[in-house]
């Protein structure tokens, strides 16, 4: 079976990798910064989809016929190109081509570059075209290091999380999380069961990991807020799923290995000064309470700067949040070993 083609978006490509790599269990083939292949079983590939879909900076999914490095600007190129490919499941079937230039590579009319790859695949099989309503949609993805040509799976809407935004919910709390931010910690998690945000704040954490087909706890001191964070679960009817607790993330009432993996945004900047009873601050109680309630091999995934320790692996991705203020997506695995398809490295990025 061919390998899967990903795009990721262009505003946080390695984060979008390690969302992929993620939610694939398997490392990315990277052919440039955007676009990565990955070998799938054709008895996988319906699940592996399903997970791909739930990624927030996935844009497409092809399936790759072709591919090469440092493409040509001539249309000429591309022909060439699908004509490598194999594409005997055209036969007596139509299809359209639609092309997505990176960059603005190559300066070749869109026009010219469709007609191109129509022409090297219809070389190759006996199909027809079809602009209206094609049996099969093929993609030319374009950058200036790689060009891929395949048959399109999907594309994702950008807009798709618009109506789990602040503005709908219910209960709205002045540092939660947009709905984008908290699915990619989930899915940076590689979850399969339970999860816990001891920060849960107004629930956005909970609510995403709920709708990912997960169970979910969310623990915050703030009385009101828990409320809160319930009140927004029922609105977007994931209370079955979801449960909130009032406590001290200093002294989780959980035991120990409860939880498969963390996903939470800490208090940061005055807020994170703030100490509980324990007289910790919010980053020892994630390391230290954190790590006690979390399996072997489990991972915190949170927007916070972390500092490394041994016996754990960790990545940082600097994000900018508003104005000046710039945050790391920080993923650390409990135990001495990543496990497959955990974010490599050992490093955290500080953002300031």
């Amino acid at each position: 079976m061919p390998p899967l083609c990903v795009v990721v978006s262009g505003s946080q490509p390695r984060l979008g990798v390690s969302e992929v790599e993620s939610a694939v269990g398997a490392p990315l083939r990277l052919l440039d910064e955007r676009i990565g292949l990955v070998e799938v079983e054709e008895s996988a590939l319906e699940g592996v989809l399903a997970k791909l879909y739930e990624c927030v900076l996935l844009q497409e999914a092809v399936l790759a016929k072709a591919w090469r490095a440092n493409p040509a600007e001539d249309p000429g190129f591309y022909a060439e190109l699908a004509a490598s490919g194999e594409w005997s499941e055209l036969s007596g079937r139509s299809f359209a081509v639609s092309v997505r230039k990176l960059g603005g590579y190559p300066p070749a009319s869109t026009v010219d570059l469709v007609a191109a790859v129509a022409e090297g695949i219809l070389r190759r099989c006996s199909a027809r075209v079809n602009l209206e309503e094609p049996d099969v949609r093929v993609r030319l993805v374009v950058s200036r290091g790689v060009a891929v040509v395949g048959t399109l799976l999907f594309k994702r809407r950008g807009d798709r999380f618009r109506f789990r935004s602040k503005r709908y919910k219910p209960f709205k709390h002045p540092a939660s999380l947009t709905p984008e931010d908290a699915k990619v910690l989930v899915n940076l998690t590689a979850c399969g069961s339970l999860l816990l945000d001891p920060f849960c704040g107004s629930g956005s954490v909970v609510i995403e990991a709920c709708l990912s087909g997960l169970e979910a706890v969310g623990l915050d001191v703030d009385r009101r807020a828990a409320r809160g964070a319930r009140d927004n679960m029922i609105f977007f009817s994931c209370d079955a799923r979801g449960h909130v607790v009032v406590g001290d993330a200093c002294v989780l009432p959980f035991r120990d290995g409860a939880f498969d993996a963390i996903a939470t945004n800490p208090p940061y900047g005055r807020s994170a000064q703030l100490r509980s009873a324990s007289g910790r601050s919010a980053s020892e109680c994630l390391l230290r309470e954190g790590f006690r309630v979390l399996k072997e091999g489990g991972r915190v995934a949170c927007i916070s700067p972390l500092s490394p320790e041994s016996g754990s692996v960790a990545e940082g991705y600097v994000v900018r949040v508003h104005g000046g203020l710039a945050r790391s997506f920080v993923v650390k695995v409990k135990g001495g070993c990543a496990r497959e398809g955990s974010v490599p490295g050992n490093r955290v990025v500080d953002a300031h």
